[in-house]
């Protein structure tokens, strides 16, 4: 399977989902860290419906509305969701196109690759932000927490998000730093 199907079976391991509610979970829950297309999610919903991984329920409204979709994740999608959460591997797929520039920066001036680290410094910081308002609120809730609560994995992960942020941060200024001293690695 997919790795977008088993971001769509998180989600609703945790609750039942409308359409545009796992479109809205998908950019902030797991958006920081897993990136999918808009595009991809409704085919996706419908082939795992067809193979048995979810079941949909129409909720009818009592307006001009049109009918609510509610997408609930099935015993078999539950079962296969856990299978895939403790089978090896999944850290061949990380990707981050910044390094690419950055491993060819040698090519550019470094006025302009300063420019550019700053400003990708910039929005690493603003992700670091989100990332610690989340681990606020979620914290809140920690007191009562125990490992088996969807609580407990999202803290987990947003400590992750915490700390990547942080040493991506500190990649950045490092990198600044060198192209100002004009490449050289101590002074």
């Amino acid at each position: 399977m997919s790795s977008i199907r088993y971001a769509l079976l998180s989600l609703l391991a945790r609750e039942p989902l409308s359409g545009y509610d796992i479109k809205q979970h998908m950019n902030n829950r797991l958006g920081p860290f897993w990136k999918v297309g808009s595009n991809q999610v409704y085919p996706e919903l419908a082939k795992m419906e067809g193979e048995g991984l979810l079941k949909l329920h129409v909720i009818e409204q009592h307006s001009y509305r049109p009918a609510r979709k509610l997408y609930e994740i099935t015993e078999e999608g539950r079962e296969a969701l856990i299978l895939w959460t403790i089978e090896p591997g999944g850290v061949e797929n990380f990707r981050d196109d910044f390094l690419l520039k950055a491993y060819n920066s040698w090519l550019v001036e470094p006025e302009k690759m300063i420019a550019q680290i700053e400003d990708i410094k910039k929005q690493h910081q603003e992700r670091l932000n989100a990332y610690l308002d989340k681990v606020t609120e979620l914290t809140q809730l920690q007191e009562t927490l125990k490992n088996d609560d969807p609580i407990f994995s999202s803290i987990s992960v947003v400590e992750f998000g915490v700390n990547y942020e942080r040493l991506y941060i500190e990649w950045c200024e490092n990198l600044i730093n060198r192209f100002k001293r004009g490449g050289v690695l101590k002074q």
